[in-house]
């Protein structure tokens, strides 16, 4: 990997259509550079609210507590499920690859992990999952990274 300038490529992933774009600019750029890719996504429980949360339902705090946890750990196979599938389509082509899945609020771990892992790239889409609704602007995750990050970002449409 002499010369390159993204040995390291992060690729921060939600499940939207554009997180998945993003990634498969990610693959097409690992396979040319010889880079190693991590793909990362951040679960945070306060985005997450339950059903019976949004109906006021759910009033007993160990019940809330119980249904919130049961809804994470759903949603971390789910993730967990996506990523693998992401890390084996880059092993097949070669690539090295890994991933992460992180609780907490996604701009503060995807920033949090770039200082551990030190990307020289950052591929993200242009809009999450939580962007889809709203009016066709650069997504605060996408738009915050790309603010704050210390290395370059792509941002995929």
């Amino acid at each position: 990997m002499v010369g390159n300038e993204f040995a390291r490529i992060l690729v921060p992933m939600d499940g939207s259509d554009y997180s998945k774009r993003a990634a498969s600019k990610a693959i097409a750029l690992g396979k040319k550079l010889d880079s190693q890719i991590v793909f990362l996504t951040a679960v945070s429980s306060a985005a997450v609210p339950t059903p019976g949360q949004m109906l006021g339902i759910l009033k007993d705090d160990k019940r809330l507590q119980k249904a919130m946890h049961e809804l994470i750990c759903t949603i971390r196979m789910e993730i967990t499920k996506m990523l693998k599938k992401q890390v084996a389509d880059c092993e097949k082509a070669g690539i090295r690859a890994d991933y992460e899945v992180l609780e907490g609020e996604p701009v503060e771990a995807i920033l949090g992990y770039a200082q551990k892992f030190k990307p020289d790239l950052i591929v993200i889409g242009s809009h999450g999952l939580s962007g889809l609704s709203k009016v066709k602007a650069l997504g605060s995750v996408s738009r915050n990274v790309s603010e704050l990050a210390k290395c370059p970002v792509m941002i995929v449409r």
